[in-house]
């Protein structure tokens, strides 16, 4: 598994390569951040959390039984 330091060296070093100091700095950071906002999404969707609120859930489910 890969961490958020070893995503940041990583492309730290291919921004390096590329584009020099601004380079590696810009993209270190850009990959970190980008690790931590996929692995919140991921895990939020390991959750199974709805989109809907409890309310609308509610009203789907009514809705339902009046039309039965």
């Amino acid at each position: 598994m890969l961490g958020p330091l070893t995503v940041g060296k990583k492309a730290a070093k291919f921004g390096y390569r590329k584009f020099g100091k601004v380079g590696a700095v810009a993209f270190g950071a850009i990959a970190v951040g980008g690790y931590f906002v996929v692995k919140r999404k991921i895990k939020t969707a390991m959750a199974g959390d709805s989109t809907e609120t409890e309310e609308e859930t509610a009203e789907s489910e009514a809705q339902a039984e009046q039309s039965q």
